[in-house]
């Protein structure tokens, strides 16, 4: 049984499931280098039929993350707003005629070309499929958005039962909602309607920051730890209100989403937290605290919401997180440090590409509820053959490099990140989802604090604020961080130990905490051994690893990698059994591809 899961709209995808098992999955962004792609996944699709050695012909099924008639509680919600904030109804009317007009289908706004998706395209699936490989007979399904949000981690999560927070701008009608996960099945315990959405809140005050929306948001939580929330109270009195059964209240006189993504903020809000700033502005002490408060505030809402449901069903320690909210890493990790529960679960795609991979469990589970499901890796992408990373250099006109063997490759690499070098390292099927996972990153020494300049400034062209993750030995990881669970997904922050803050302070960020992400031997056996060889050159199994990209989606192909690699200052770059010296290349100043 095969079933192919679509999410569109926003960060688009597809997967495929293979009787239970997840056998490809890749975000749309990742073929078209337009970040953020909402538009219909065309390429993700030809990719993962392409990875699984599929056509069309053979898929039984095709499971899409969002039921499009259930139209009418947005609907209310917008008409509401609409009736009463008339001066802001502008913002919203754009949107709706870009959901929804046939001759917008496809076009983003000039501001976010990424969003393409079109409402209208989930009603015309068969239609869209017409355009790849193989005759599609199969049936198409169409699965709540959140609980195709809930089936991207739980069945995976090998628990027999946890809670799972579902949280993100929103879905249908709900905006948040809450399941008990048991027996391979799931219960709604609460929801909360859209548009009350502490995604939203959270993503307003990003634009409000100056930075760009559906993007910045990590960039908010960076900054955070660097300001003081002194807005934290206020924020919570008048413009997210707790209620008693562990829900919220959104104040939409004071937060409008939509009014944002224009770069448009009420006066109520600029009395409440200053003036905006300005995109180009210097970042000062207020901005800092701004961003402080809204993380606490964040964070405060997301542990009611858990204490409520622990409440609910004090039997179930674990939690499955998942939802766009799921990549606010730092409030994940204050879930384990308040002890809330024994152990946490985030997906390695947590937003709505992740939705592809839930939608297509959800309907395998729904034909055969006794199936067995696994994801036994984040490498779900396509794994390029020697031959092809050769043909992709003699393409850009340069001479491939020698053949090495897998010992050859991981000593030498090894050698120059002892040295303080960086390398890009380009290895296997590529990740599903944001984070780099040590198959397309960029690599460095943690020992010395200097490299974050040297990659901020010179490399990945960032803002200097921004923290890197460390990579480590699965091993070793109790050794350096307060964290007492594996995060194979890079989706947990931790505290950094006292005594080896400063053994890696080029991974440790302003507040002593790092986003860690554990690799174990069997899911990562090259970068393993890769984290092996550096610790027996240092006594030190962590790597500096940060995403193989300079302001673009992380590389996907061969082409690429070498086109990313010859624009930059890397000394390095490992493509399959390849390794390159920068200073053999030429360089070049913008994408060749």
């Amino acid at each position: 049984m095969r079933i192919l899961g679509l999410a569109t709209m926003g960060a688009s995808a597809a997967a495929i499931v293979e009787d239970g098992q997840v056998v490809a999955a890749i975000e749309e962004e990742r073929l078209t280098r337009l970040k953020n792609d909402g538009g219909f996944p065309h390429r993700a699709i030809d990719s993962v039929l392409h990875v699984a050695g599929v056509t069309l012909s053979d898929i039984d099924a095709v499971a899409v993350y969002w039921q499009p008639w259930r139209i009418w509680g947005r609907a209310a919600g917008v008409a509401h707003d609409t009736l009463m904030y008339p001066a802001r109804a502008s913002a919203r009317v754009r949107r709706i005629a870009q959901l929804f007009s046939p001759a917008r289908a496809g076009q983003g706004s000039p501001k976010y070309p990424e969003l393409r998706g079109s409402w209208l395209e989930l009603l015309k699936i068969r239609e869209r499929l017409r355009h790849h490989p193989g005759t599609f007979q199969g049936q198409v399904r169409s699965i709540d958005h959140h609980e195709s949000h809930a089936m991207s981690v739980c069945p995976i999560s090998g628990w027999d039962r946890a809670l799972c927070l579902s949280y993100d701008g929103g879905g249908e009608d709900h905006s948040t909602v809450v399941f008990a996960w048991e027996n391979g099945r799931l219960r709604r315990l609460k929801a909360i309607r859209w548009p009350n959405s502490l995604g939203h809140f959270y993503s307003a005050i990003t634009g409000f920051l100056g930075f760009r929306m559906l993007e910045g948001e990590y960039k908010m939580m960076g900054l955070a730890p660097y300001g003081t929330p002194r807005f934290k109270d206020r924020l919570l009195t008048h413009a997210l209100r707790r209620t008693r059964d562990g829900g919220y209240m959104l104040n939409r006189s004071l937060i409008d989403y939509h009014a944002a993504l224009d770069g448009r903020f009420p006066d109520s809000l600029v009395r409440l937290l200053g003036p905006p700033r300005a995109p180009t502005a210097e970042f000062t002490d207020h901005h800092r605290d701004v961003a402080a408060s809204v993380q606490a505030v964040f964070e405060e809402i997301m542990l009611d919401i858990v204490a409520w449901a622990r409440k609910q069903r004090p039997e179930f320690e674990r939690l499955c997180i998942a939802g766009g909210c799921g990549l606010n890493v730092t409030a994940n990790g204050r879930l384990i440090r308040e002890g809330l529960v024994s152990s946490i679960l985030v997906p390695p795609a947590p937003h709505d590409a992740g939705c592809a991979v839930g939608a297509a469990i959800h309907e395998s589970l729904a034909r055969n509820p006794s199936l067995s499901i696994g994801m036994p890796s984040p490498y779900l992408g396509r794994a390029y053959t020697p031959a092809e990373i050769t043909e992709a250099f003699r393409q850009r006109g340069l001479e491939p490099p020698a053949l090495l063997s897998e010992e050859e490759l991981v000593e030498r690499t090894a050698d120059a990140l002892a040295r303080s070098e960086v390398v890009a390292w380009f290895q296997g099927g590529s990740e599903f989802g944001p984070r780099a996972l040590g198959n397309r990153s960029f690599l460095a020494d943690p020992r010395h604090d200097g490299i974050r300049e040297v990659l901020n400034a010179k490399i990945k062209k960032r803002e200097l604020f921004r923290p890197f993750a460390p990579s480590c030995k699965e091993e070793v990881a109790e050794t350096f961080f307060e964290l007492n669970q594996s995060s194979p997904y890079m989706n947990i922050v931790a505290r950094v130990r006292a005594d080896k803050q400063a053994v890696i302070p080029a991974v440790t960020h302003v507040d002593g905490t790092a986003r860690v992400h554990t690799v174990g031997r069997a899911a990562n056996p090259l970068y393993w051994k890769l984290l092996d060889a550096f610790e027996k050159r240092t006594g030190i199994g962590v790597l500096l690893n940060t995403s193989f990209n300079i302001q673009e989606p992380i590389v996907e192909s061969p082409t690429n990698a070498i086109d990313c690699f010859l624009r930059s200052s890397v000394d390095w770059l490992a493509v399959g059994p390849f390794l390159c010296k920068r200073s053999d290349y030429p360089a070049v100043t913008r994408p060749v591809s």
